[in-house]
């Protein structure tokens, strides 16, 4: 299962990348760094595009 994190290059954000990847998912991260900026936007489809979607 692909897996967006928002926040996943940062302190927690990272931790959570390393515990989904452990159990078997492709966890991406995603911030600022790494072109997406949720303010605006701007890279956001792209973050998003094959990721798993969860209503909770």
């Amino acid at each position: 299962m692909k897996i967006a994190v928002i926040g996943g290059t940062g302190l927690i954000g990272s931790q959570v990348v390393k515990i989904l990847s452990a159990s078997g998912h492709e966890a991406v991260p995603h911030s600022p760094s790494t072109g997406l900026d949720l303010l605006s936007g701007k890279g956001l489809p792209e973050a998003l595009d094959g990721a798993t979607s969860s209503s909770t």
